[in-house]
């Protein structure tokens, strides 16, 4: 009698090649989905890049011209 599954038979080798062929194939779908993403978000940055301007300091967060007296 074989315990929690010890030993190898005929059929427990093709399920075990099975689940490394299909761990694979995730693997790639996993690799061409994060390479898609990843360009996906390259170009993003690149369309946005143009259109962005530097930071202007405390002027960004203030929102009246009272809150200007009350920085300094």
């Amino acid at each position: 009698m074989k315990l929690f599954g010890g030993g190898r038979s005929s059929s427990s080798s093709t399920s075990s090649s099975d689940s490394v062929k299909a761990a694979e194939e995730s693997r790639r779908a996993q690799a061409v989905a994060n390479d898609r993403q990843l360009a996906e978000q390259r170009a993003r940055d690149e369309r946005t890049a143009a259109s962005r301007r530097k930071p202007r300091g405390r002027r960004l967060f203030v929102s009246g011209t009272d809150a200007n007296s009350k920085l300094s």
